[in-house]
């Protein structure tokens, strides 16, 4: 390894970095995979800030720096990830330089010097199926939308930088056209177990693009809307804290198929009886073509059953039991319909096994409904035509496994999903933050949805509450209109010749019982409810 192709640090100053910006950022920074530089802090005795540091450094709370414990390890070596385009990946390793602890530590002069490289493998490994690219700046060209205009140069550069999954996915594609088209135009693909080298920190050769004289663009058209890439980062799991992430991919990388011979997770045990049962009453013809499309909603069967083979279920088992050990490992639980709990999120998998067209053999009873049909067509007599289909379907042991819309893990002729495990336990939990993000938006819109129903009853009841005083106003109002036109009757019976005492005495009591102000209880009428509508208050005579 040159001088050039490191980046050398003191141990210190390493330290210094991490606890300043974070593994995260320092990674960024010397352009290091993630994975890489926490193996190193490991190796070097650094410690790293735990989970929540940030988070309550950012609120203003109070952390705890770790301090740096002593270390015969003095001096770090960075692998610089990034060269010129177009150039091929310095293959630079991760170095400890370990001295007696009187040594003194020498400066580099390019200490602080980072030397660029082309790809960085483990930042451009995402988490949505296998690998996210770390520029998406890419622009996929399309012909008025519903067809790609593929580029032989830089097809190639894709589909090293990203599983072709991700590739396809992001021009609207199956991965089964990304591939036909890179045989078209000689471009050549990752081989099997790739990616999974990648993810565990290997640097497995990249395959040099052939000279042509051919082809160099093609255009295909597009099956569906090309799904965009959240991640800029292109790291996996970035929404997990720096621990979490590290044990994750930790387990991604150990995660092993469990043997034939092994029993299975007890939830798996319990539920093949639920599969055992659809599967007998399943009154689908043999042959007929078999997914959750072809049944009614009414009908769909639980999970597993009805689009699998009893065949190829025992190893789909063996499947399902190791993701969901690694799982629990890691802190998650199994529901009883098979569904995870990951991160406190039901996160939910969908298996289905490919199916074959084949020519359909006509059957000894369509034949013999075929010829009553056929005679009674001659002898023009009236007979149902009998519906006999074209084509039967045939399991064919290849699995597909979903976890999240319109991506998918699948057999290939070079690669089984057993090799993949791994990214599959890495796609389960992003899909946890999928759920939990939409779960958040569910639960913040019903919040506003109650809210706003709490302030409009809250509003209605204000406004009726105002419309009643208003109305009691108007009426108590009314009733000191009609006690001030008493009084000034009465002033014009006082100033009459003929005064009667007693009819005086009378309406003055009166104009007080019809006064508000006053509110007199009079001795035959009691009291007025002066807030009370006319027609409640209009003085009535009984008849009894």
């Amino acid at each position: 390894m040159t001088e050039e192709q490191v980046i050398k640090l003191s141990r210190e100053q390493l330290y210094d970095e991490i606890w300043k910006i974070s593994v995260s950022g320092t990674a960024k920074k010397y352009n290091v995979p993630y994975v890489e530089l926490l193996k190193l802090c490991n190796e070097a005795d650094i410690p790293y800030p735990p989970s929540g540091y940030w988070t309550q450094l950012k609120f203003g709370k109070a952390v705890t720096k770790i301090p740096l414990p002593e270390s015969r390890v003095i001096e770090v070596s960075l692998p610089a990830n990034s060269t010129p385009k177009r150039s091929k990946t310095t293959a630079a390793s991760i170095a400890v330089t370990e001295v007696n602890k009187e040594s003194k530590v020498e400066e580099t002069p390019d200490s602080n010097k980072a030397v660029e490289d082309k790809e960085t493998p483990q930042k451009q490994q995402g988490a949505k199926e296998v690998a996210t690219p770390q520029d998406n700046r890419t622009i996929y060209r399309s012909v008025d939308g519903k067809q790609n205009i593929y580029n032989r140069e830089k097809l190639y550069e894709e589909v090293w930088a990203k599983p072709v999954v991700d590739v396809a996915a992001q021009y609207g594609v199956s991965d089964v056209a990304i591939h036909k088209i890179c045989k078209s135009l000689n471009v050549p693909v990752p081989p099997r177990g790739y990616w999974s080298k990648i993810r565990a920190g290997a640097k497995p050769k990249k395959a040099p693009l052939p000279k042509t004289k051919g082809v160099t663009e093609t255009v295909g058209a597009r099956t569906f809307e090309g799904v965009k890439v959240s991640n800029a980062t292109g790291q996996p799991l970035v929404f997990l804290s720096e621990g979490e992430t590290q044990q994750v991919l930790h387990a991604a990388q150990q995660v092993k198929v469990s043997p034939e011979n092994a029993q299975l997770h007890k939830k798996i045990i319990a539920y093949r009886s639920v599969v055992k049962e659809w599967n007998n009453k399943n009154m689908r013809p043999e042959g007929t073509q078999k997914g959750f499309s072809n049944y009614n909603y009414s009908n769909r069967p639980p999970f597993l059953a009805g689009v699998i083979s009893d065949e190829t279920l025992p190893r789909v088992y063996r499947i399902l039991d190791t993701l969901y050990r690694q799982v629990e490992s890691l802190g998650g639980s199994v529901n009883n319909d098979l569904s995870l709990q990951v991160r406190s999120e039901q996160v939910y998998l969908e298996v289905f096994e490919a199916q074959d067209e084949v020519k359909h053999q006509i059957t000894r009873q369509e034949a013999k409904e075929l010829l009553i049909y056929e005679d009674a067509e001659r002898h023009h007599t009236w007979a149902s035509k009998p519906n006999i289909r074209k084509y039967d379907y045939v399991f064919n042991g290849k699995l597909r496994i979903c976890i999240r819309k319109g991506r998918y893990f699948r057999d290939t002729d070079t690669v089984n999903i057993e090799s993949r495990l791994g990214d599959i336990l890495i796609e389960l939990y992003e899909e946890s933050e999928v759920v939990r993000l939409d779960r958040e938006a569910r639960e913040e819109t019903k919040r506003k949805q109650e809210e706003e129903e709490r302030l409009r009853k809250e509003r209605r009841k204000r406004y009726n509450e105002e419309v009643d005083r208003t109305i009691a106003l108007t009426n108590m109002a009314q009733d000191y209109d009609t006690a001030c036109k008493i009084r000034a009757f009465i002033s014009a019976l006082e100033s009459a010749e003929n005064i009667d005492e007693e009819l005086i005495d009378w309406a003055k009591k009166k104009a007080d019982w019809f006064d508000p102000i006053i509110a007199r209880n009079d001795e035959v009428l009691g009291e007025r409810d002066h807030e009370e509508s006319d027609e409640k208050k209009t003085l009535k005579k009984f008849y009894w």
